[in-house]
């Protein structure tokens, strides 16, 4: 798992050409979620805190709000195509997704695509406050670099409400409040806002 995080908005602004197909798959028809990641390192300036709004229509649907800088950047994926941004602003891009965007998802939702892969040794249960949750201890190499960790698993709803993993020096966790799972969410959600005029950047910036 990469465990340093890029401006959604920014990704926007300096992808490659290459398209991709579509986001990985939640399993769940629809989830609505808020997301805490706090990553320390040897370094101290190199600790971090991340915050981020999340909601997801199946099959394809996905709204990502991070709180970064005081800033509120939206990104939109839907039918193939990414919006992003800012809340406040009148301007924003339009364009088809690609992999960078992709890969800039992956450090939000991972902790759920990646169940199959960790969802393995069992290793105890604890209440998350008023969540019974099941705990499984994994290694993972599948990122290209050895990590160890710990899933806190909602039994109710198959939900990670909680992750700690630790790779290269480095410790990540991961907790997850405000969850709904399988509850209706708005498909306003997934539209472009009114009053936002969106520049259709079809090949990447300055192409």
């Amino acid at each position: 798992m990469k465990l340093t995080l890029v401006l959604l908005i920014a990704c926007l602004g300096g992808v490659s050409s290459l398209q991709a197909e579509t986001p990985a798959l939640l399993p769940y028809k629809s989830a609505h979620w808020k997301q805490t990641i706090n990553i320390s390192a040897a370094t101290p300036t190199m600790a971090r805190k991340v915050e981020a709004e999340l909601w997801f229509m199946a099959p394809d649907r996905m709204r990502v709000m991070p709180v970064l800088e005081g800033k509120r950047p939206v990104i939109i994926i839907k039918n193939g195509v990414a919006l992003s941004f800012e809340e406040g602003r009148t301007e924003g891009i339009k364009m088809p997704l690609n992999q960078r965007i992709l890969d800039t998802l992956a450090q939000h939702t991972e902790v759920i695509t990646k169940l199959d892969i960790w969802k393995k040794a069992k290793t105890g249960e604890e209440k998350l406050g008023n969540k019974e949750c099941e705990i499984y201890s994994f290694n993972d190499k599948s990122s290209g670099q050895p990590a160890t960790g710990k899933v806190w698993l909602w039994k109710e709803k198959n939900f990670p409400i909680r992750m700690v993993l630790e790779a290269e020096g480095q410790s990540v966790t991961i907790e997850h409040s405000d969850v709904q799972v399988n509850e209706a969410v708005s498909p306003a959600m997934f539209e472009a806002p009114v009053g936002v005029k969106f520049v259709d950047l079809p090949s990447g910036p300055g192409k």
